[in-house]
Protein backbone atom coordinates (compact mmCIF):
# COMPACT_ATOMS: atom_id res chain seq x y z
CA UNK A 1 0.00 0.00 0.00
CA UNK A 2 3.00 2.03 1.27
CA UNK A 3 4.75 1.75 -2.98
CA UNK A 4 1.26 2.20 -4.44
CA UNK A 5 0.28 6.24 -2.09
CA UNK A 6 4.08 6.82 -3.25
CA UNK A 7 3.39 5.81 -6.50
CA UNK A 8 0.10 7.76 -6.69
CA UNK A 9 1.50 10.75 -5.00
CA UNK A 10 4.58 10.87 -7.96
CA UNK A 11 3.37 9.62 -11.06
CA UNK A 12 5.57 8.77 -13.67
CA UNK A 13 4.41 11.82 -15.98
CA UNK A 14 5.48 14.05 -12.89
CA UNK A 15 8.75 12.08 -11.93
CA UNK A 16 9.83 12.96 -15.58
CA UNK A 17 8.35 16.49 -15.45
CA UNK A 18 10.58 17.07 -12.33
CA UNK A 19 13.24 15.49 -14.04
CA UNK A 20 13.11 18.22 -16.86
CA UNK A 21 12.18 20.86 -14.34
CA UNK A 22 15.88 19.89 -12.54
CA UNK A 23 17.52 20.44 -16.15
CA UNK A 24 16.33 23.38 -17.31
CA UNK A 25 16.83 24.77 -13.83
CA UNK A 26 20.47 23.62 -14.11
CA UNK A 27 20.95 25.18 -17.65
CA UNK A 28 20.40 28.79 -16.51
CA UNK A 29 23.92 28.45 -14.72
CA UNK A 30 25.07 27.52 -18.60
CA UNK A 31 23.05 29.00 -21.30
CA UNK A 32 26.29 32.27 -20.97
CA UNK A 33 29.23 30.02 -21.39
CA UNK A 34 28.30 29.75 -25.21
CA UNK A 35 27.14 33.10 -25.43
CA UNK A 36 29.83 34.49 -23.58
CA UNK A 37 31.16 36.05 -26.34
CA UNK A 38 28.32 37.83 -27.60
CA UNK A 39 27.67 39.30 -24.41
CA UNK A 40 30.89 40.58 -24.12
CA UNK A 41 30.14 42.63 -27.63
CA UNK A 42 26.93 43.96 -26.38
CA UNK A 43 28.84 45.63 -23.19
CA UNK A 44 31.79 46.91 -24.32
CA UNK A 45 34.19 44.42 -22.13
CA UNK A 46 37.52 42.86 -22.70
CA UNK A 47 37.00 39.12 -23.14
CA UNK A 48 39.91 38.57 -20.50
CA UNK A 49 37.20 40.10 -18.04
CA UNK A 50 34.39 37.83 -19.53
CA UNK A 51 34.88 34.94 -16.73
CA UNK A 52 33.82 37.33 -14.10
CA UNK A 53 30.32 36.97 -15.37
CA UNK A 54 30.29 32.84 -15.15
CA UNK A 55 32.55 33.29 -11.41
CA UNK A 56 29.69 35.33 -10.20
CA UNK A 57 26.66 33.33 -11.50
CA UNK A 58 28.51 30.43 -10.01
CA UNK A 59 29.60 32.30 -6.73
CA UNK A 60 25.73 33.04 -6.20
CA UNK A 61 24.73 29.36 -6.73
CA UNK A 62 26.83 28.42 -4.10
CA UNK A 63 25.82 30.34 -1.46
CA UNK A 64 21.97 29.41 -2.68
CA UNK A 65 22.77 25.90 -1.60
CA UNK A 66 24.40 27.42 1.46
CA UNK A 67 21.74 29.81 2.65
CA UNK A 68 18.51 28.59 0.57
CA UNK A 69 18.28 24.43 -0.11
CA UNK A 70 18.85 24.32 3.87
CA UNK A 71 15.86 26.13 4.56
CA UNK A 72 13.67 22.58 3.07
CA UNK A 73 13.95 21.39 6.71
CA UNK A 74 12.53 24.61 7.94
CA UNK A 75 9.90 25.63 5.57
CA UNK A 76 7.46 23.65 2.66
CA UNK A 77 9.90 22.83 0.23
CA UNK A 78 6.84 23.35 -2.25
CA UNK A 79 6.76 26.47 -1.91
CA UNK A 80 10.51 27.38 -1.74
CA UNK A 81 10.75 25.22 -5.17
CA UNK A 82 7.88 27.68 -7.09
CA UNK A 83 9.52 30.67 -5.74
CA UNK A 84 12.96 29.50 -6.63
CA UNK A 85 11.61 29.24 -10.18
CA UNK A 86 9.89 32.46 -10.63
CA UNK A 87 13.24 34.42 -9.02
CA UNK A 88 15.09 32.70 -11.43
CA UNK A 89 12.91 34.11 -14.25
CA UNK A 90 12.63 37.41 -13.19
CA UNK A 91 16.76 37.76 -12.92
CA UNK A 92 17.10 36.08 -16.57
CA UNK A 93 14.53 39.12 -17.84
CA UNK A 94 16.69 41.84 -15.36
CA UNK A 95 20.21 40.80 -17.30
CA UNK A 96 18.44 41.78 -20.23
CA UNK A 97 17.24 45.28 -19.48
CA UNK A 98 20.54 46.66 -18.06
CA UNK A 99 23.55 48.49 -20.05
CA UNK A 100 25.96 48.84 -17.55
CA UNK A 101 28.35 45.47 -17.00
CA UNK A 102 28.51 45.97 -13.13
CA UNK A 103 24.87 45.54 -13.20
CA UNK A 104 25.17 42.51 -15.46
CA UNK A 105 27.01 40.86 -12.68
CA UNK A 106 24.50 41.87 -9.80
CA UNK A 107 22.04 40.40 -11.28
CA UNK A 108 23.98 37.44 -12.74
CA UNK A 109 24.56 36.83 -8.77
CA UNK A 110 21.47 36.87 -8.04
CA UNK A 111 19.88 34.48 -10.86
CA UNK A 112 22.69 31.81 -9.64
CA UNK A 113 21.82 32.62 -6.05
CA UNK A 114 17.71 31.50 -6.74
CA UNK A 115 18.33 28.86 -9.22
CA UNK A 116 18.61 26.28 -6.47
CA UNK A 117 15.10 24.30 -7.02
CA UNK A 118 16.93 21.54 -8.86
CA UNK A 119 18.73 21.20 -5.28
CA UNK A 120 15.20 21.78 -3.78
CA UNK A 121 13.43 19.22 -5.82
CA UNK A 122 15.30 16.29 -4.78
CA UNK A 123 15.06 15.98 -1.11
CA UNK A 124 11.57 17.48 -1.65
CA UNK A 125 11.10 13.86 -3.34
CA UNK A 126 13.26 11.88 -1.24
CA UNK A 127 11.96 12.85 1.73
CA UNK A 128 7.97 12.23 0.94
CA UNK A 129 8.72 9.01 -0.80
CA UNK A 130 8.93 5.71 1.87
CA UNK A 131 8.88 2.97 -0.82
CA UNK A 132 10.86 0.93 -2.72
CA UNK A 133 10.30 3.14 -5.96
CA UNK A 134 12.42 5.75 -3.98
CA UNK A 135 16.25 4.76 -5.56
CA UNK A 136 14.50 4.58 -9.42
CA UNK A 137 13.08 8.16 -9.21
CA UNK A 138 16.22 9.72 -7.41
CA UNK A 139 17.96 8.14 -10.33
CA UNK A 140 15.90 10.03 -12.97
CA UNK A 141 16.06 13.56 -11.07
CA UNK A 142 19.74 13.20 -11.31
CA UNK A 143 19.83 12.51 -15.09
CA UNK A 144 17.54 15.61 -15.79
CA UNK A 145 20.53 17.50 -13.73
CA UNK A 146 23.27 16.23 -15.26
CA UNK A 147 21.17 16.59 -19.21
CA UNK A 148 20.87 20.40 -17.68
CA UNK A 149 24.14 21.02 -19.05
CA UNK A 150 24.20 19.74 -22.15
CA UNK A 151 20.33 21.79 -22.25
CA UNK A 152 21.87 24.76 -21.22
CA UNK A 153 24.59 25.32 -23.66
CA UNK A 154 22.66 23.84 -26.40
CA UNK A 155 19.63 25.66 -26.53
CA UNK A 156 21.66 28.61 -25.78
CA UNK A 157 23.98 28.67 -28.50
CA UNK A 158 21.63 28.01 -31.22
CA UNK A 159 19.12 30.19 -30.14
CA UNK A 160 21.91 32.98 -29.50
CA UNK A 161 23.25 32.24 -33.18
CA UNK A 162 19.31 32.66 -34.27
CA UNK A 163 18.13 35.59 -32.33
CA UNK A 164 20.46 37.12 -29.59
CA UNK A 165 21.68 36.25 -26.08
CA UNK A 166 18.77 37.87 -25.03
CA UNK A 167 15.87 36.30 -26.25
CA UNK A 168 18.07 33.15 -24.92
CA UNK A 169 17.22 34.92 -21.27
CA UNK A 170 13.66 36.04 -22.02
CA UNK A 171 12.60 32.57 -23.42
CA UNK A 172 14.25 30.35 -20.88
CA UNK A 173 12.18 32.99 -18.35
CA UNK A 174 9.04 31.96 -20.10
CA UNK A 175 9.53 28.59 -19.52
CA UNK A 176 10.23 28.71 -15.81
CA UNK A 177 6.92 30.82 -15.65
CA UNK A 178 4.89 28.22 -17.14
CA UNK A 179 6.86 25.51 -15.35
CA UNK A 180 5.96 27.32 -12.05
CA UNK A 181 2.36 27.27 -13.06
CA UNK A 182 1.99 23.77 -14.22
CA UNK A 183 3.55 22.73 -10.83
CA UNK A 184 1.82 24.93 -8.31
CA UNK A 185 -1.50 22.85 -9.60
CA UNK A 186 0.46 19.17 -9.70
CA UNK A 187 3.06 18.91 -7.17
CA UNK A 188 2.11 17.42 -3.78
CA UNK A 189 2.64 19.29 -0.81
CA UNK A 190 5.26 18.62 1.35
CA UNK A 191 4.23 16.19 4.06
CA UNK A 192 7.56 16.07 6.28
CA UNK A 193 8.19 16.89 9.53
CA UNK A 194 10.34 20.09 9.68
CA UNK A 195 12.72 21.48 12.01
CA UNK A 196 11.96 24.07 14.80
CA UNK A 197 14.38 26.35 14.12
CA UNK A 198 16.59 27.84 10.95
CA UNK A 199 19.64 28.71 13.32
CA UNK A 200 20.65 25.45 14.45
CA UNK A 201 19.77 23.72 11.18
CA UNK A 202 22.34 26.24 9.88
CA UNK A 203 24.56 25.57 13.13
CA UNK A 204 24.66 21.86 12.62
CA UNK A 205 26.75 22.31 8.99
CA UNK A 206 29.82 22.62 9.89
CA UNK A 207 30.19 19.66 12.87
CA UNK A 208 29.13 17.41 9.65
CA UNK A 209 32.01 18.96 7.64
CA UNK A 210 34.51 17.78 10.99
CA UNK A 211 33.10 14.79 11.53
CA UNK A 212 32.44 12.92 8.28
CA UNK A 213 35.80 12.02 6.47
CA UNK A 214 34.13 10.56 3.46
CA UNK A 215 32.49 14.01 3.00
CA UNK A 216 35.43 15.69 3.25
CA UNK A 217 37.50 13.89 0.71
CA UNK A 218 34.33 14.10 -1.55
CA UNK A 219 33.86 17.68 -1.45
CA UNK A 220 37.30 17.99 -2.43
CA UNK A 221 37.00 15.62 -5.43
CA UNK A 222 34.05 17.45 -6.82
CA UNK A 223 35.42 20.85 -6.38
CA UNK A 224 38.40 20.25 -8.17
CA UNK A 225 36.92 17.90 -11.33
CA UNK A 226 34.03 20.68 -11.17
CA UNK A 227 36.59 23.37 -11.45
CA UNK A 228 38.63 21.66 -13.84
CA UNK A 229 35.46 21.10 -16.32
CA UNK A 230 34.69 24.63 -16.08
CA UNK A 231 37.96 25.74 -16.94
CA UNK A 232 38.08 23.35 -19.87
CA UNK A 233 34.31 24.94 -21.02
CA UNK A 234 34.79 28.08 -20.52
CA UNK A 235 38.08 27.88 -22.39
CA UNK A 236 36.55 26.16 -25.58
CA UNK A 237 34.57 29.33 -26.30
CA UNK A 238 37.61 31.22 -27.07
CA UNK A 239 39.22 28.09 -28.62
CA UNK A 240 36.69 27.56 -30.86
CA UNK A 241 35.57 31.24 -32.07
CA UNK A 242 39.33 32.01 -32.71
CA UNK A 243 41.59 30.16 -34.99
CA UNK A 244 41.74 28.23 -36.85
CA UNK A 245 37.91 26.67 -36.20
CA UNK A 246 35.98 30.82 -36.65
CA UNK A 247 33.08 28.80 -34.91
CA UNK A 248 29.63 30.53 -34.33
CA UNK A 249 28.11 29.95 -31.07
CA UNK A 250 25.05 27.68 -32.47
CA UNK A 251 28.41 25.04 -33.56
CA UNK A 252 29.98 25.89 -30.22
CA UNK A 253 26.79 25.18 -27.97
CA UNK A 254 26.87 21.80 -30.37
CA UNK A 255 29.61 20.51 -28.24
CA UNK A 256 27.46 20.13 -25.55
CA UNK A 257 25.77 16.99 -27.54
CA UNK A 258 28.68 14.76 -26.18
CA UNK A 259 27.67 15.52 -22.60
CA UNK A 260 24.64 12.80 -23.53
CA UNK A 261 28.01 10.07 -23.26
CA UNK A 262 28.67 11.71 -19.52
CA UNK A 263 24.84 11.32 -18.99
CA UNK A 264 25.23 7.68 -19.44
CA UNK A 265 28.71 6.97 -17.87
CA UNK A 266 27.15 8.77 -14.74
CA UNK A 267 24.40 5.80 -14.27
CA UNK A 268 27.27 2.83 -14.83
CA UNK A 269 29.25 4.80 -12.11
CA UNK A 270 26.27 5.30 -9.54
CA UNK A 271 26.29 1.73 -9.31
CA UNK A 272 29.69 1.31 -9.13
CA UNK A 273 29.55 3.41 -5.95
CA UNK A 274 27.85 0.92 -4.13
CA UNK A 275 31.43 -1.29 -4.37
CA UNK A 276 33.96 -1.50 -1.89
CA UNK A 277 35.86 0.09 -4.42
CA UNK A 278 34.75 3.15 -4.98
CA UNK A 279 37.47 5.21 -4.11
CA UNK A 280 39.32 3.96 -6.63
CA UNK A 281 36.89 4.43 -9.32
CA UNK A 282 36.51 7.89 -7.97
CA UNK A 283 40.70 8.07 -8.69
CA UNK A 284 39.92 6.28 -12.25
CA UNK A 285 37.25 9.31 -12.98
CA UNK A 286 39.88 12.04 -11.84
CA UNK A 287 42.86 10.47 -13.87
CA UNK A 288 40.50 10.07 -16.81
CA UNK A 289 40.36 14.36 -16.97
CA UNK A 290 43.79 14.46 -16.52
CA UNK A 291 44.34 12.54 -19.51
CA UNK A 292 41.48 14.83 -21.29
CA UNK A 293 43.90 17.67 -20.48
CA UNK A 294 47.27 16.31 -21.52
CA UNK A 295 45.66 15.32 -25.12
CA UNK A 296 44.21 19.25 -25.26
CA UNK A 297 47.61 20.56 -24.56
CA UNK A 298 49.28 18.28 -26.97
CA UNK A 299 46.83 18.25 -30.21
CA UNK A 300 43.70 20.78 -28.92
CA UNK A 301 44.21 22.30 -33.38
CA UNK A 302 43.20 19.03 -34.61
CA UNK A 303 39.33 19.03 -34.62
CA UNK A 304 38.71 15.21 -33.96
CA UNK A 305 41.34 14.99 -30.87
CA UNK A 306 39.42 17.83 -29.57
CA UNK A 307 36.15 15.92 -29.12
CA UNK A 308 37.89 13.46 -28.03
CA UNK A 309 38.79 15.73 -25.24
CA UNK A 310 35.49 16.76 -24.58
CA UNK A 311 34.40 13.05 -24.54
CA UNK A 312 36.84 12.23 -22.39
CA UNK A 313 36.30 15.30 -20.06
CA UNK A 314 32.37 14.70 -19.51
CA UNK A 315 32.80 11.18 -18.86
CA UNK A 316 35.15 11.93 -16.15
CA UNK A 317 33.52 14.39 -14.72
CA UNK A 318 30.11 12.60 -14.62
CA UNK A 319 31.77 9.45 -13.48
CA UNK A 320 33.01 11.63 -10.59
CA UNK A 321 30.17 13.55 -9.41
CA UNK A 322 27.96 10.23 -9.21
CA UNK A 323 30.57 8.17 -7.56
CA UNK A 324 30.53 11.17 -4.45
CA UNK A 325 27.10 11.12 -4.22
CA UNK A 326 26.97 7.61 -4.00
CA UNK A 327 29.64 7.55 -1.75
CA UNK A 328 27.40 10.46 0.93
CA UNK A 329 24.29 8.61 0.89
CA UNK A 330 25.81 5.25 1.94
CA UNK A 331 26.52 7.51 5.06
CA UNK A 332 23.73 7.74 7.47
CA UNK A 333 20.07 8.67 6.16
CA UNK A 334 19.26 11.25 8.46
CA UNK A 335 22.26 13.36 7.11
CA UNK A 336 21.50 13.18 3.59
CA UNK A 337 19.94 16.40 3.03
CA UNK A 338 22.52 18.18 5.04
CA UNK A 339 25.54 16.10 3.54
CA UNK A 340 24.12 16.86 0.20
CA UNK A 341 23.84 20.38 0.69
CA UNK A 342 27.62 20.43 2.19
CA UNK A 343 28.40 18.26 -1.24
CA UNK A 344 26.67 20.90 -3.57
CA UNK A 345 28.49 24.15 -1.66
CA UNK A 346 32.06 22.52 -1.94
CA UNK A 347 31.20 21.31 -6.07
CA UNK A 348 30.15 24.64 -6.93
CA UNK A 349 32.52 26.91 -4.96
CA UNK A 350 35.15 24.65 -6.84
CA UNK A 351 32.80 25.39 -10.10
CA UNK A 352 33.04 29.37 -9.91
CA UNK A 353 36.85 28.96 -8.92
CA UNK A 354 37.48 27.13 -12.52
CA UNK A 355 35.35 29.38 -13.99
CA UNK A 356 37.16 32.58 -12.94
CA UNK A 357 40.21 30.40 -13.84
CA UNK A 358 39.64 28.96 -17.32
CA UNK A 359 38.95 32.76 -18.46
CA UNK A 360 42.35 33.99 -17.06
CA UNK A 361 44.77 31.10 -17.84
CA UNK A 362 43.27 31.34 -21.74
CA UNK A 363 44.32 34.56 -22.12
CA UNK A 364 47.82 34.28 -19.75
CA UNK A 365 49.06 31.51 -21.29
CA UNK A 366 46.96 30.31 -24.41
CA UNK A 367 45.72 26.49 -24.45
CA UNK A 368 48.60 24.94 -23.21
CA UNK A 369 48.22 27.59 -20.21
CA UNK A 370 44.61 25.97 -19.58
CA UNK A 371 46.05 22.27 -20.13
CA UNK A 372 48.37 23.39 -17.54
CA UNK A 373 45.75 24.90 -14.69
CA UNK A 374 43.14 22.16 -15.45
CA UNK A 375 45.94 19.43 -14.44
CA UNK A 376 47.20 21.36 -11.66
CA UNK A 377 43.84 21.83 -10.01
CA UNK A 378 42.81 18.02 -10.77
CA UNK A 379 46.03 17.30 -9.13
CA UNK A 380 45.23 19.06 -6.03
CA UNK A 381 42.85 16.09 -5.24
CA UNK A 382 45.40 13.72 -5.19
CA UNK A 383 47.70 15.59 -3.39
CA UNK A 384 44.35 15.99 -0.81
CA UNK A 385 44.01 11.99 -0.60
CA UNK A 386 47.92 11.49 0.02
CA UNK A 387 48.06 14.08 2.84
CA UNK A 388 44.71 13.20 4.47
CA UNK A 389 46.13 9.40 4.67
CA UNK A 390 49.35 10.43 6.14
CA UNK A 391 47.29 12.75 8.79
CA UNK A 392 45.08 9.56 9.43
CA UNK A 393 48.16 7.28 9.64
CA UNK A 394 49.93 9.39 12.07
CA UNK A 395 46.53 10.09 14.31
CA UNK A 396 46.38 5.99 13.94
CA UNK A 397 49.70 5.72 15.63
CA UNK A 398 49.04 8.13 18.27
CA UNK A 399 45.80 6.49 19.07
CA UNK A 400 47.82 2.91 19.25
CA UNK A 401 51.61 4.24 20.31
CA UNK A 402 54.61 3.97 18.13
CA UNK A 403 56.12 0.83 17.22
CA UNK A 404 59.15 0.01 19.41
CA UNK A 405 62.48 -0.65 18.10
Amino acid sequence: MEFASDRNKFSVPLQWLLAAVCAIAVANLYYDQVLLTDIMKSFNVALNQSGFLLTVIQAGYTLGLVFIVPMGDRFNRRNLILISLLFSAFWLIMMTLVSSFILLLVFGFFLGFSTVSAQLIIPFVSSNIHSEAKGGIISRLLTGIFLGVLLGRVFGGWIGQLFNWQTVHWAAAGILIGIAGYLFVKLPDDQTQKQSSYTKIMRSLLPLLKDEPVLRETIVFGAAAFAAFNIFWVSLTFILSGAPYHMDSGVIGMFGIIGIAGAIAAGFAGRLADSEHAQMWNFVALFIMILSFVVLGISWNHFILLIAVTFLLDIGSRMNMSLNQGRIYQLAPEKHSRLNSLYMVGYYFGGSVGSGIGSLSYHLGQVPGVAISGSLVLGFAFLYFWLSGRKAKFKEKLAYGFPQN
